[in-house]
């Protein structure tokens, strides 16, 4: 589904990403690990066009994109919920899932708005509240709903579980699994290390811009070095 291929990446002069590579097969969730500063989001901002790459490639299903700016990823078939949520302050929530409907520019979708209201009722319940009156829970259950009516084949999550709290964090990841179960790729970048290893079929360890690790889950967790060393658990 999602080949990156020896990826390089710079703020500036800083070298961040020296030769990234990982797949995503299809149906399958993967997660991308590794402490603060290892490159984790801009590894996903370099997929979806948010930050240029200067060597190495991105294939989705068989086509090139490294060269295509943002919202050629997205029409390709990529939704990226980024870190931030995104999330207009004074649109609502109706409105929020109408704009990314008609984004969607015909792509096939199961998922309208009221499967999004089915998946999070409490988007239901505030559904003519502006962005900016939702919880941060809130904004992140819209933030994935806008991306899931776009009828993406790879959903792109940076930091989903940020500054929530544990019960929200335990909604989430049942809505996470059920979306994995229905086919839906997942890319999953997280710091909390048992949200990702109860998602994740497979997990990159990365660290200082390299992958430090690839394997199935029950590897990683059977690791006590590389846990220790990249990822301090």
């Amino acid at each position: 589904m999602l080949e990156v291929k020896d990826l390089h990446a710079y703020y500036g002069d800083s070298h961040v990403l020296q030769g990234v590579s990982l797949e995503v097969g299809a149906s399958e969730c993967v997660a991308l690990l590794g402490r603060n500063g290892a490159g984790k989001s801009t590894t996903l901002k370099s997929i979806v066009g948010l930050i240029p790459s200067r060597r190495g490639k991105v294939v989705f299903k068989n086509r090139q994109l490294d060269r295509l700016p943002t919202h050629r990823v997205a029409r390709a078939g990529i939704a990226y919920v980024p870190e931030d949520r995104g999330i207009f302050p004074t649109v609502t929530v109706d409105e929020h899932l109408g704009i990314a409907l008609k984004a969607a520019r015909g792509r096939s979708s199961r998922r309208t708005a009221d499967y999004v209201y089915q998946l999070f009722p409490r988007l239901a319940e505030r559904r003519r509240n502006l962005g900016g009156q939702l919880s941060g829970g809130e904004q992140q259950m819209l933030a994935i709903g806008r991306a899931l009516v776009s009828g993406p084949d790879l959903l792109i999550l940076d930091e989903p579980s940020e500054g929530l709290a544990p019960v929200i964090i335990d909604s989430l990841a049942e809505v996470l699994n059920a979306i994995k179960s229905e086919g839906t790729p997942i890319l999953l970048v997280e710091q909390n290390y048992h949200l990702a290893t109860y998602l994740a079929h497979r997990v990159y360890v990365l660290s200082q811009g390299l992958i430090r690790f690839s394997g199935t889950t029950s590897a990683l967790i059977a690791d006590e070095t590389v846990r220790r060393t990249y990822l301090s658990v």
